[in-house]
């Protein structure tokens, strides 16, 4: 039984363009065509990510790379899938494909850089026009169809079909290459992909099925890691110190403030006495919490300094002292009142975590039963073996309806597992997901209260716990009705399953006419229950992504008060900091500081509102001023103008990582 439900003329259209006569090669417009085809499959089939502040963003890095293409041939397009799962893949005419999973696991614009030069990689090699017989493209499609139609993941054995799709290890080192000449030359720091595959190993280590498809589809990442190693880009032997500096300084420039300091440093443990290193340094000492070490190296780097670079280095000290004059003296805490809310929040993360537990396990055992019910269900797949429909035919109408069944199934069970594992667990030994990031920020909110002295700068964090205590107990509760709503998704699919087992065995009593079509008589019969069960895995599908939703706003709930935690609002100066960072990424930088105190905000919530504000074409003041006049977390406006939470958690994690980025710890543990 052939359970693969595509459209084989679009399969049996690639395989005799990739297979031409050894007379007759393939013309680039044909690729071009073959890759149109296949677009519109992946399309069909997939849910595409629509933001379009998260659409612009990738696409501003992929035309960046894709400007130092040596092949100016073919038409380059990218599109991200809406799939939790880190992977990426290239198919023919210059089309990429970018999981939403990898964007939101990659830690900077030059990791993903890196992934779109890979995979631009491939089609700059034509990897895929160079299958070397019939049967290896045969293998490679019927992988690249299983992309195309995300029913063969529940009932065609995608991993299987994935596991003959592997291009070779030759192909993707050269992709590699091709990768990190491409990210190089647009202008990305080289070293960003070799630590995209440290954090990969690191995930395949700790046995993430998140990153399970890309470890079956691409070689072992610290393999790769090791042959990078001896390109010239990387070479430690190769790269100069001058190198270097530019790569520090570009790094700074867009306000990588943890990963540049690293490189500023590295460059001054060979020359102490670079002034460009020194001037680089000050500035992220600044937005890293070290105003006076700061003002220390700056004013080294004025006295070591080309005339140029004593002026730079005068400048921004006098502006560091300009800023100073604008401090304003935060109302100092009330210490006691402070443990109480703590402890008051400590408790109510106790309780959440319990209601949490159970709903939890419960819905674990539900995406256990619904996953045994779909592998039972793929023997019923209807046998269209040797079938070509035809466009517009009844059966080809039939089985377009069946493939848009199968993206809701895979939508909704992508969406309800995410809520439902993503949450994680506080088990001793078993701390995990959301529940033990919210018992992390608590405790680090704790240490400084338990210390005597408090430190200044703890205690200028301090006001802002009450507000940072009320996000996450706004999370817990997203946790809460997330895991409810994901069940309530998996209950309604799991009833439409089994309308949709009684479809499949009509549906396989069903005759065929001479031409491969079914009778009308019979279409007018099934059509209403390919209706039916198209609106009810559609209302899952719905419930599904709305429970995602409350997901991804309980992270980007807590990912607001980790920036806050930063100390960003303690002072005048480290505002400035992140104002810049919100300015290179969003082309807006917040609100002025005296506002953000007056109107009771976090640099957390300042962060949301101007990602808020760049997504639906507003001001961050405008956006200020809802959650004032409403008395809401930006988040929660931010969900009221009907903005993804997923690209809002995405970019509220790149500025928090702009300020911790620290790969190479990374790198030594793998």
């Amino acid at each position: 039984m052939f359970r693969r439900i595509i459209p084989l003329a679009v399969i049996l259209s690639i395989v005799g363009a990739i297979c031409p006569s050894p007379a007759r090669a393939t013309s680039t417009q044909t690729e071009i065509e073959m890759g149109r085809a296949s677009d519109q499959q992946i399309v069909e089939t997939n849910v595409i990510e629509t933001d379009p502040l998260l659409n612009a963003y990738v696409q501003k890095i992929a035309n960046n790379v894709w400007r130092e293409v040596a092949r100016k041939d073919v038409p380059y397009n990218i599109k991200i899938i809406k799939d939790r799962e880190v992977n990426s893949f290239a198919t023919l005419g210059g089309y990429v494909y970018i999981n939403e999973g990898l964007i939101d696991f990659v830690q900077s614009d030059d990791e993903l850089a890196g992934v779109i030069g890979h995979e631009t990689g491939h089609i700059e090699r034509r990897h895929v026009l160079t299958m070397q017989s019939k049967a290896q493209a045969l293998n490679l499609l019927f992988g690249v169809a299983s992309l195309f139609s995300p029913i063969l993941y529940q009932f065609g054995n995608l991993m299987e079909a994935g596991a003959l799709a592997k291009i070779s290890r030759a192909d993707e080192l050269q992709a590699d290459r091709t990768g990190l000449q491409l990210m190089s030359r647009a202008g990305y720091d080289p070293d960003a992909m070799e630590t995209m595959l440290a954090h990969l190993t690191a995930l395949g280590n700790a046995h993430s099925d998140l990153v399970t498809k890309y470890l079956q589809d691409h070689p072992d990442p610290g393999a790769r890691v090791n042959h990078l190693l001896g390109y010239p880009e990387l070479d430690p032997k190769h790269v100069t110190e001058q190198q270097l500096l530019v790569q520090a300084l570009s790094d700074e420039e867009r306000a990588r403030y943890e990963y540049s300091s690293i490189k500023f440093r590295k460059i001054l443990k060979m020359d102490p006495h670079n002034a460009e290193a020194l001037l680089g340094l000050g500035q992220d000492q600044l937005a890293l919490g070290f105003p006076s070490k700061s003002q220390q190296t700056l004013a080294e780097a004025a006295q070591l300094g080309s005339p140029a670079t004593r002026s730079l280095a005068d400048e921004r000290i006098a502006a560091l002292q300009q800023m100073e004059a604008q401090r304003v003296d935060l109302t100092q805490p009330d210490l006691g009142q402070l443990r109480g809310l703590l402890a008051d929040a400590q408790a109510a993360q106790s309780n959440a975590n319990t209601q949490i537990a159970a709903r939890r396990d419960e819905g674990l055992d539900q995406l256990k039963q619904i996953n045994a019910r779909l592998d039972a269900l793929q023997y019923e797949v209807p046998n269209f073996n040797g079938i070509n429909p035809q466009p517009g035919s009844r059966l080809d109408t039939v089985l377009k309806n069946l493939n848009s069944m199968s993206r809701s199934i895979n939508s909704a069970l992508g969406d309800a597992g995410s809520s439902i594992t993503g949450v994680g667990s506080l088990e001793k030994n078993k701390e995990s997901g959301l529940l033990r990031e919210s018992e992390d920020i608590l405790h680090e909110m704790q240490a400084p209260l338990d210390t005597s002295p408090i430190p200044t700068d703890s205690l200028s964090v301090m006001p802002s716990y009450p507000s940072m205590f009320t996000e996450l107990r706004d999370a817990d509760s997203d946790m809460i009705r997330s895991i409810d709503g994901a069940r309530a998704a998996l209950t309604l699919m799991d009833q439409s399953l089994g309308d949709l087992d009684e479809f499949f065995k009509e549906l396989n009593d069903s005759h065929l006419d001479f031409r491969g079509d079914i009778s009308q008589a019979e279409y007018d019969r099934l059509a209403p229950e390919v209706q039916k069960l198209s609106a009810s895995f559609n209302t899952a599908a719905t419930a599904a992504s709305q429970a995602s939703q409350l997901y991804n706003m309980a992270r980007t709930r807590q990912l607001s008060a980790r920036i806050t935690l930063l100390g960003l609002g303690t002072s005048p100066q480290r505002y400035s900091t992140l104002q810049y960072a919100l300015k290179k990424r969003f082309g807006m930088n917040g609100i002025p500081y005296r506002e953000m105190l007056h109107d009771g905000l976090t640099p957390g919530d300042v962060t949301v509102a101007t990602i808020l504000a760049a997504d639906i074409k507003s001001t961050p003041e405008e956006i200020v001023d809802e959650v004032v006049r409403t008395k809401k977390s930006p988040v929660d406006v931010a969900d009221e103008h009907g903005m993804h939470a997923w690209p809002l958690e995405i970019f509220t994690g790149l500025i928090y990582l702009d300020y911790t980025d620290d790969p190479h710890k990374e790198l030594q543990t793998t």
